[in-house]
């Protein structure tokens, strides 16, 4: 696959609306594209960016008009973003706020993704 410098906004609409549904390479590249912005900002920023990213994924899971299968992917890699918000946890704001995200996942999670 060739690689070409595509702006993180227009990834981020391509992920929201499933538009390479067939490529799970896309959600790949737009994680790995924002793990490396992330390791060159100032922490209060890489939050704002991992809480960017965990947007983007959990507002395209929730979102009965994409793809199921993609949604289920992004579902499965939500993680990474709320992984690395965990090692920015700092404060005990920080702390609450991520427990927030936490329970957000597994309340949208059951309710988009169990029968």
């Amino acid at each position: 696959m060739s690689h070409f410098i595509v702006p993180f906004s227009v990834l981020e609409q391509v992920i929201k609306h499933g538009h390479c549904e067939d490529s799970p390479q896309v959600l790949e590249h737009y994680l790995k594209t924002c793990e490396c912005y992330a390791e060159r900002l100032n922490i209060s920023d890489a939050n704002t960016l991992y809480r960017r990213v965990f947007g983007v994924l959990l507002e395209t899971m929730c979102d009965t008009s994409v793809a199921y299968h993609w949604r289920l992917m992004c579902l499965d890699h939500i993680y990474r973003p709320l992984q690395k918000l965990n090692r920015l946890v700092i404060t005990d704001q920080d702390a609450t706020e991520y427990f927030q995200l936490e329970q957000d996942l597994r309340t949208l999670s059951r309710r988009y993704f169990t029968q």
